[in-house]
This record gives structure tokens, sequence and C-alpha cells, in this order.
């Protein structure tokens, strides 16, 4: 499995979208990922392939003779992704509400989605754009070139507020900047993300400490960094969001272009 990462152009759509993922598999082995818990959204395109639920944290690709789409939320469990078949995908990955910023819909509250690109016809040229023979430059200038011909400006200002919102680490800060008590905060939130402030924020701080990890800083300094109580703090809620310890998280996970954290093998 070949992957590229390549990274937004457009200043505006730099605050929606965190980068263009751009995968290729070309045998029929089997390989198995293990996508962990993020705080982002993947709005994924596939030739090849449709992504097919398994159980609530169990996914397949499957052959398919048609293009496919699918939308992944925020996710509290790791899940995994087995496919066989040879298929292109391109994986699109959103900042919170940045959906909404350029399809003008509420799209972040979905954990998973299938088929979303057919359900509006203004959105499929995003196939014939992702799937053409052009170099991964041209395909991503027109991509981003369609993005700002959708933006919605009645709900631009609110995503990017709400974007730059997201940033604070502390319930208490996200009040604030929201101008909203703690129970209308939380109910924003569970009716924009389908999470409550808290779960966002320790699925934060759980994906901030990957990297950490895989560059060996001691878990007691990675616990002062992300406020934990303590180490044991740290390692408790950790594994309560990707089902193992720090330590064989490292053993079995990697980073892609300082970007991707999944565990990938062949099965």
């Amino acid at each position: 499995m070949k992957t590229k990462i390549v990274y937004p152009k457009n200043p505006i759509l730099k605050e929606f979208i965190q980068y263009f993922l751009f995968i290729t598999k070309s045998d029929n082995e089997m390989i198995s990922q293990l996508c962990y818990p993020n705080t982002n959204h993947c709005l994924s395109l596939i030739r090849g392939g449709e992504m097919v639920e398994l159980n609530t944290n169990e996914y397949s690709v499957l052959p398919s003779s048609k293009n496919s789409s699918y939308l992944t939320g925020i996710y509290k469990q790791p899940i995994k992704i087995t496919t066989k078949q040879p298929y292109q995908e391109l994986c699109i990955n959103f900042n919170p509400m940045g959906l909404e910023a350029i399809f003008g819909e509420n799209l972040s509250q979905y954990i998973f989605k299938n088929n979303v690109l057919s359900e509006n016809k203004n959105w499929t040229p995003l196939f014939e754009i992702v799937f053409s023979n052009n170099s991964l430059e041209i395909i991503q200038n027109e991509i981003e070139s369609f993005f700002i011909s959708l933006l919605h400006d009645e709900m631009f200002s609110n995503s990017l507020l709400f974007n730059k919102t997201l940033k604070s680490n502390q319930i208490e800060e996200l009040n604030d900047l929201l101008c909203k008590s703690y129970r209308s905060t939380h109910r924003y939130f569970v009716n924009q993300l389908n999470t409550t402030p808290k779960e966002y924020l320790q699925v934060l701080k759980v994906r901030e400490a990957m990297p950490l990890i895989l560059k060996n800083i001691p878990l007691i300094e990675i616990a002062f960094l992300l406020n934990f109580t303590d180490q044991s703090h740290f390692i408790k809620t950790f594994k309560k969001y990707t089902n193992s310890t720090p330590s064989q998280f490292k053993q079995t996970s990697s980073q892609v272009d300082n970007t991707l954290i999944w565990n990938l093998n062949n099965t």
C-alpha cells in the first residue's frame, strides 16, 4: 500500500482542511488498518471498492465497479479496516465544522455515513477530479478550486470561530470562547459533533500524546505537558481510547510524514 500526504495551499482552506491522503493498493494481499480515535472528520472517495460497516468498530473495503464515498466523524474507540482487493482512495481530513463551511450541511454529527457524495449531485464532480489521470498537484489544485466554489458564506464565520475555539484545552475556556454556560456548551457539542466537550478534549489530548510517545518522550513529562493529574491518570485515559498502553502503542504503531498515525499490518 502506497500513501502520499499533501497539505492545502489555499489560505482559506487551511482553516478547514488538515491534509489530503492519497492511498493506492495495487495487490490482492489482505491488509488490516487500525485507526485510532481522532478529532478530525474524514471524507473519503474510493475507486474499485466500497466501505462496508461490519460492526460498530470494524469496516471492510469490498470490491465495487462504481465509485463510492464515505464519511467518518469523531469516534472514541479504534476502528479496524480490512481490505484485500486493489483500490484507490483519497481521504480528505477536515477540522471539525470544516465540512459545514464547504458543503453547507451538518455532516460533522455522523460517526459513519456511507455514499455521502451521491446524495447531492453538486458534489459528484469530485470523483472525476480525484480519479483523473492528472498529476497529484493538478488534482489537488482542482479539488481546492472546487471547494472554494462551494464555500457557504452563512456557515463560514461560525465554522471558523468554532475551529479556533476547539484549540482550547480546557472546558472552562470553551465556555468563555463560545459565550455559553457549561450546559449550553455541552448541548452545542453533542448537536454539532455528536460528542461531549469532555470527550472531545480527552481524545484531543490522546492524539497529542501519540507523536510524543513515538519520540520516546517520558510518560511523566507527557502527562505534565497535557495537563493530566499524574502519569497514572494519563496511562488510564490513553488506554481507554486506544485499547492499548503507551508501550503497546509504541510497539505496533507508526507515523507517516509526521501526520498520519496508524497500525498497519498484513494479515
